[in-house]
């Protein structure tokens, strides 16, 4: 019984921290911008992307949550008709999750997509290692974000 007990109490704290690590930030959000895919995908991307830093610049330019090239951006504005600033976040989620939801549709595929959106859509057939790499983690990210949200609850 002690140690069923002592079981219980290990699994609640390593669930707690999971819910600390992993924050449902920015969900109203992108629950209400997002048409095509999963709202906790969308957060597993944004997690993944920039762990929630708002003000994030990569080294090769990608800006925001949702890590987001100016040139995507402008190119985004006028195919989509999107009047937003990129470094303003809820702007730069809707221009992530536009750019990915178009990438789904051209793939027809979300891992396809899902690398295009790390790599470019020019690069995803040559399913480089650090496609894959991305891949991985943004699955493993949505995995436990589906897993405390969806199945265990709010949190």
């Amino acid at each position: 019984m002690r140690t069923l007990f002592f079981s219980i109490i290990v699994l609640l704290c390593i669930v707690s921290f999971l819910y600390k690590a992993y924050p449902l930030r920015y969900y109203d959000t992108v629950k209400k911008k997002s048409e095509l895919l999963d709202p906790l995908l969308i957060i597993s991307v944004m997690y993944v992307e920039s762990g929630f830093r708002e003000k994030v610049v990569s080294p090769k330019g990608a800006i925001g949550l949702m890590q987001i090239m100016p040139a995507t951006a402008d190119w985004l504005s006028k195919t989509y008709n999107i009047d937003g600033n990129i470094n303003d976040p809820e702007d730069n989620i809707t221009y992530g999750i536009v750019y990915l939801e178009y990438l789904m549709e051209k793939f027809g595929d979300i891992d396809k997509a899902l690398i295009a959106y790390n790599v470019g859509p020019f690069h995803v057939e040559k399913m480089e290692d650090a496609g894959r790499r991305y891949l991985k983690k943004v699955k493993k990210t949505y995995f436990i974000y589906k897993l405390l949200y969806r199945y265990l609850g709010s949190g």
